[in-house]
Order: structure tokens, then C-alpha cells, then sequence
């Protein structure tokens, strides 16, 4: 099995890659979406309820709110991925498990070089943009401020990412040339199993 990690800064296009590869019938994990159904389970909000009241507005996790509490510190942002870092692992464990007659899974994990995981997988591969059509993608998102995106990205690695990536695929173009380049990238991902 090659196990390929798929990695970049918000606004990126890891979704979008994602979302390519599984057009081509790869086997897929988004961590992304796995903290997303996370925080909608009961028993996760009411421990961020407890360490972070006020994300909370009328019952409701408001995740921009908290997104811009553990942002802006990182003792908090330990504490909320003390909370869910250990459940994405448990359900990648799950799903590799599940999956491990596969020939190649692609795992989109936004954080591989923070955590210093580059090492579990085969292969890199990073999405790449420039700031000015991050800044535009990222300020669509719903709620989304300046501030929040200066905060998010203060916490992740950017040059780091491009200089130890296996492949980098350049998103600033038309999707088409986007979609070129991963088609390429996955081929060549492919030659490795012969």
C-alpha cells in the first residue's frame, strides 16, 4: 500500500484535490471532515463548553468564535486538540485498517508537518497558492474575517510544507491545470506500485 499525504495552508485547494482524486476512485480520508462530524457529537461539545464557554451562543458551537479563541493562543489550541486530535487518530486508525488491501489512499491531513508526521507516509503531496487568491478564496467562507485567517495561519507551516514535499501542485491557475497536475502527480504515484 502507498500511503500519500495530502497537505497545504487553508484556502489551498486540499478539498478540491480531494475531491479529484475521489473522481478517480482513490481511496480518501479528509481529517478535515472527520473533525467536522467530531464536533457535532454531544459529548465533544460539552468539553469545549467547559474549557471555552464563550464559542458558545444560544447552546450552539459558533466554530469561528472558537476557532478565534484557540487561534489566538496557543495553550488553548493544545487544549482543544488534546480534545480532538486523539479521536481523528483513533478514526484513521479505523479506516487504514479497513482500507489496508488498497493500492494507494490518499489522506488529506492539514497538519502533517506541524505534527511532525511526514514520516508516516510514502509520499507528499502539497497544494500551493498565492497569498492574494488564498485571501479571496478564504474570505468567501462563511464568517470568515481577516483577523481569523492571520490567526489560522500563524499556526501553520507554509515554506516548510513546498520544501519538503514529494510533489507540489501550483493552484493558482484555471481548475483545469489544477486538475492536470494532479492527474499527473497520481499517475506517476501509480508507476511506484510496478
Amino acid at each position: 500500500m502507498i500511503l500519500v499525504g495530502l497537505t497545504g495552508i487553508i484556502g489551498s485547494g486540499k478539498t478540491f484535490a480531494l475531491g479529484f482524486f475521489k473522481s478517480r476512485r482513490t481511496t480518501i480520508f479528509s481529517a478535515d471532515e472527520e473533525v467536522k462530524k467530531i464536533l457535532e457529537k454531544k459529548s465533544i461539545k460539552e468539553k469545549i463548553y467547559k474549557l471555552f464557554p464563550e464559542s458558545f451562543s444560544k447552546k450552539k458551537l459558533n466554530k469561528n468564535i472558537l476557532a478565534s479563541i484557540v487561534f489566538g493562543d496557543r495553550k488553548k489550541l493544545r487544549k482543544l486538540e488534546k480534545i480532538i486530535h486523539p479521536l481523528v487518530k483513533k478514526k484513521k486508525k479505523t479506516f487504514l485498517n479497513r482500507n489496508r488491501n488498497k493500492k494507494v489512499i490518499i489522506m488529506e491531513i492539514p497538519i502533517i508537518f506541524e505534527q511532525k508526521s511526514k514520516k508516516n507516509y510514502n509520499y507528499i503531496i502539497v497544494m500551493n497558492v498565492s497569498r492574494k487568491i488564498q485571501y479571496k478564496r478564504v474570505m468567501k467562507r462563511k464568517n470568515m474575517t481577516p483577523e481569523l485567517l492571520k490567526k489560522i495561519l500563524s499556526n501553520q507551516i507554509s515554506d516548510k510544507k513546498i520544501k519538503y514535499a514529494d510533489f507540489v501542485i501550483n493552484n493558482n491557475g484555471p481548475k483545469n491545470k489544477t486538475k492536470q497536475a494532479l492527474r499527473k502527480t497520481l499517475d506517476k504515484i501509480m508507476e511506484f506500485l510496478n
